[in-house]
């Protein structure tokens, strides 16, 4: 393993501490299940899919983690919604498929996310994406753990586009990003600190 993905691996490590703790799930979250797998399912890939009924940030949540736990490649699930309280209301789902180790987004769908946050004042747009199994989680059982390209696309999306800052900073919504990882979902909102001192 060279210096670099160790100084990586570390500024990631580092990172997560500042991050939330993972999602609690309850019960009533697990009405996201069928919709979000439905929506999946039942739509081709890279385009936008309303839901017949819009659901909470972590029955949503919920559900992507249900839809992509056992999964052998990565996948991207984008909700669109509206910032509510303390919460998101997500009317409109969108997915991506990957590989085992990541997945790109298309410039279309940049756009629409950018979009959407920027149309009205308390839109907000969950992107949650899934790692799947490897040896340092059936080892470890770790929580989620954002990797280095997680958290570049974090900066350069959310911190590094003045109007998403803005909302950020506002409290008017904003793009949040989730992991799936071990059986847990976590938000990730720091960038790597490491990479940023050096």
């Amino acid at each position: 393993m060279n210096v670099r993905k160790v100084s990586d691996m570390f500024g990631n490590i580092i990172s997560s501490f500042f991050d939330p703790t993972p999602v609690c799930f309850k019960k009533q979250h697990e009405n996201g299940v069928k919709p979000v797998r439905k929506a999946i399912e039942d739509n081709p890939i890279n385009q936008l899919i309303t839901l017949k009924k819009s659901l909470i940030r972590n029955a949503f949540l919920c559900g992507c983690l249900d839809f992509t736990e056992d999964l052998t490649i990565e996948y991207l699930i984008i909700g669109y919604g509206k910032k509510r309280g303390c919460g998101t209301d997500v009317s409109q789902v969108e997915y991506a498929i990957g590989n085992n180790n990541s997945v790109n987004v298309v410039t279309e769908t940049k756009n629409r996310i950018n979009q959407h946050v920027s149309h009205r004042s308390r839109n907000e747009v969950i992107i949650f994406h899934n790692h799947p199994k490897n040896w340092v989680n059936i080892l470890s059982n770790n929580t989620p753990l954002a990797s280095s390209p997680d958290r570049n696309t974090l900066l350069k999306n959310k911190y590094l586009e003045p109007l998403i800052l803005l909302k950020t900073l506002l409290n008017k919504g904003s793009i949040r990003f989730y992991l799936g990882e071990n059986g847990f979902v976590s938000e990730y909102n720091t960038p790597n600190i490491l990479q940023l001192l050096i």
